[in-house]
């Protein structure tokens, strides 16, 4: 499967790809912005990726631009079948492919896909409240926010529940799916 953007495609992790999200993994900044559990070495990245590619709940990704690079992954996960939701993850590696519009376009084709032919009605995610050039992204992409979360150990991490809803991403087709 690959999805086509309009400045990144987006297409099933291949093995060579592991290098580099190991390396990602590993980015004591990345780290700072990400509430995810991220491989930080090569078995871990095997097996992350054998299990992400057998689980029905798990779509994972990577964001590579038009000539092919590697700049991120996305992924889909804890999808609710029954429930028609999911929730989003997306990292784009280094600093220099960040405020290119990469994000928001990886994002946005993922929803297309999410609503259109996964069919479902709902995808959230979490954001530090400290990660404003997140939030802006996400809410151009059509996500609101919906709650807030503070974990007792780190009052500093309050953490952004955002969502958007198939009805409002793609309302013409709120009454059913599109196929």
């Amino acid at each position: 499967m690959r999805l086509i953007g309009d400045k990144v495609d987006l297409r099933p992790i291949e093995e060579e790809d592991l290098p580099q999200l190991i390396r990602w993994g590993q980015n004591r900044e990345l780290q700072h912005f990400m509430d995810g559990e991220y491989p930080k070495d090569s078995g871990e990245a095997h097996q992350w990726l054998r299990e992400a590619n057998t689980d029905r709940q798990t779509k994972l990704l990577a964001i590579v631009t038009k000539d092919g690079r590697l700049i991120g992954d996305i992924e889909l996960v804890h999808i609710g079948w029954r429930r028609r939701e999911c929730e989003l993850r997306i990292r784009i590696g280094k600093e220099e492919d960040r405020n290119q519009g990469h994000g928001a376009d990886a994002i946005t084709t993922l929803l297309v896909h999410a609503f259109s032919s996964l069919h479902l009605d709902r995808v959230y995610l979490r954001v530090y409240s400290f990660n404003e050039r997140a939030i802006r992204c996400y809410t151009k992409c059509g996500f609101r926010k919906e709650g807030r979360l503070r974990r007792q150990a780190d009052r500093e991490h309050e953490i952004i529940l955002m969502e958007v809803l198939r009805s409002e991403f793609l309302p013409s087709t709120s009454t059913s799916p599109a196929v």
